[in-house]
């Protein structure tokens, strides 16, 4: 097992304190790697512990399976000493107290003396990398394999990926009217701004050297690459084997797919295609053990809703509803009418137009609002709160947030049903759920597809979209909607997004950047929100934006 750590973490120097034997000071050192290696952040992944301040939770109950309890505590107070601290703990943390009693894990992080963002590869032996897999996490165990998708992964290798010159104008430009910005020498302020200049050097230098990595996901089976990592105020300036890239995106990704995944067909349909059983089988066969999931029930229809409800009756050629005391999809919950036509509702909605806008529309028409009082920013709002709508499951949060209220007031069958998937499987396989069914819809049948279509057409994905160069966009595109139609029965809406190379960063976009930063004026505020913050990026964006002039080009190697 080969694993990553700071290259400035010196822990050689920490065993040899110690005076303990060669090999137990052997065995104490690997069980520090593998430790560091859980808390090591770097440019290409300090986004998956953006919400925790760059803190990472560690289940000690989880760790001492693999480092043995009384190792545990002392690698602990090693890394933790308050001499010269490696780690540092967040103190949220809670031992459960009793079988009733749910606890939670401690956060740890790399402090910022030894955060530079420069790796070291270091390899376990066979038998400790043994240890550590046979103790995994339960939810690691029950991962499966990440789907073969060999194909986009080749792409890297047989095109070339560069950057159109000009974007480290805009790098320049960007990073000049953030320090401009600043009132006085904040020094805080501007480790940011080099820091953030600096590590969209790194991704830049990354692609444009070759040395672009890509991974498919055991447990979102989505693919991640350098390409999904680039910001996308860089990626118009990302070319192609030297032509500029398109790109097809689909609208309201994630909503639409809930359209068809909410649908009693994705869950009873059993043979090899878009359902359940294929998607997440280790799930599917979960639900069916717990009898959330009636075998016995079977739907062919590709628009057809069973739900089990409390009225009688309630039949239309679309849609059935039964009472049974059977099992159902729907966790065994009935379901009043008025919330059954609201789930029909949401899977007619017009995806194809704008989801957002027709919500909007559903509310201010239920809740008879004036349209002089319609707020502009209200769409925006709505948009950027989606995911909460999804997958938070707060309750006072989904009580009190005003853009999920919308939601529940025009769905609310849909509202129960979010509720009740949360409780059964948890919102992190839920948002599981959805990212496998896109990623099976979007790579594993449309891509691959269109790939033994177009052999020759460059395709490269980010989640909800697929870039390929101009002679391929619109065939692209037209596949991509047929295709979704006939998988999930419901009208998709897709966007052809076209390259607008622009030095001249848009004010909206700096002053973005700038709300992130202009709150950190002291130390102390500065150490709470360093994350993703490597003294490597400082020096390189202090270094690109102390030395640009007009003949950048000449030493574009130097970055």
């Amino acid at each position: 097992m080969k694993i990553r750590i700071n290259s400035s973490i010196k822990v050689a120097e920490l065993i040899d304190a110690l005076d303990a034997s060669p090999t137990r000071a052997n065995n104490l050192k690997y069980k520090i790697y593998y430790l560091l290696s859980l808390i090591t952040d770097t440019n290409d992944n300090l986004h998956l512990n953006e919400r925790m301040g760059g803190f990472h939770k560690l289940c000690s109950s989880e760790l001492k399976k693999v480092l043995g309890n009384k190792d545990f505590y002392l690698i602990r107070e090693l890394l933790l000493n308050s001499e010269n601290p490696i780690i540092e703990v967040n103190n949220s943390w809670h031992n459960p107290k009793g079988k009733k009693s749910s606890g939670f894990c401690q956060g740890y992080r790399i402090t910022p003396k030894y955060n530079t963002g420069e790796m070291v590869y270091k390899t376990l032996p066979i038998r400790f990398s043994k240890s550590v897999a046979k103790k995994a996490s339960k939810e690691d165990l029950m991962m499966t394999f990440a789907p073969d998708y060999r194909f986009l992964l080749d792409q890297f290798e047989l095109t070339k990926l560069s950057f159109d010159p000009s974007v480290y104008v805009y790098l320049n430009n960007f990073g000049k009217q953030l320090i401009q910005k600043m009132q006085g020498q904040n020094v805080y302020q501007l480790s940011l701004i080099h820091n953030l200049i600096g590590r969209w050097l790194y991704y830049i230098q990354q692609i444009e050297s070759g040395e672009v990595w890509s991974k498919v996901s055991d447990r979102n089976h989505r693919l991640n690459s350098s390409v999904t990592n680039l910001p996308k105020l860089l990626r118009p300036f990302l070319h192609c084997n030297g032509m500029p890239i398109q790109c097809v995106d689909i609208s309201s990704s994630q909503p639409y797919i809930l359209s068809s995944v909410i649908k009693s067909r994705f869950y009873q349909e059993v043979n090899e295609g878009y359902n359940l059983k294929t998607i997440y089988p280790e799930l599917y066969m979960e639900l069916v053990d717990k009898g959330n999931i009636d075998t016995s029930i079977t739907n062919s229809s590709n628009n057809g809703i069973i739900y089990y409800t409390s009225h009688t009756g309630y039949t239309t050629n679309t849609y059935s509803f039964n009472i049974s005391n059977s099992s159902s999809f729907m966790w065994c919950n009935f379901f009043t009418t008025a919330e059954l036509d609201s789930i029909i509702r949401y899977t007619q909605s017009p995806f194809y137009i704008d989801f957002y806008t027709h919500v909007l529309d559903r509310y201010y028409t239920y809740t008879n609002t004036p349209v002089n009082t319609v707020n502009m920013d209200d769409r925006e709002k709505l948009k950027s709160t989606m995911m909460y709508v999804l997958f938070d499951d707060n309750q006072n949060h989904r009580n009190n947030n005003q853009q999920i209220q919308i939601f529940q007031t025009v769905f609310p069958g849909v509202e129960k049903w979010i509720n009740q998937i949360h409780k059964l499987i948890g919102k992190q396989r839920f948002s599981y759920l959805l990212q496998r069914t896109e990623s099976y819809l979007l790579l594993g049948v449309i891509c691959r597809e269109f790939n033994s279509m177009f052999p020759d057409a460059p395709l490269f994905t980010i989640h909800d979209g697929v870039f390929t160069t101009e002679d391929y966009v619109r065939n692209l595109n037209g596949f991509v909607l047929k295709r979704l139609k006939e998988l999930t029965g419901v009208l998709a809406g897709c966007k052809i997004k076209v390259s607008q190379i622009d030095p001249n960063p848009l004010i909206k976009d700096i002053e973005k950047e700038w709300h992130k930063i202009k709150g950190i004026e002291t130390k102390e505020m500065y150490n709470k929100n360093y994350n993703g913050v490597f003294s490597s990026n400082i020096k390189r964006g202090s270094d690109f934006l102390e030395n640009f002039s007009g003949n950048f080009l000449n030493g574009i190697d130097h970055y």
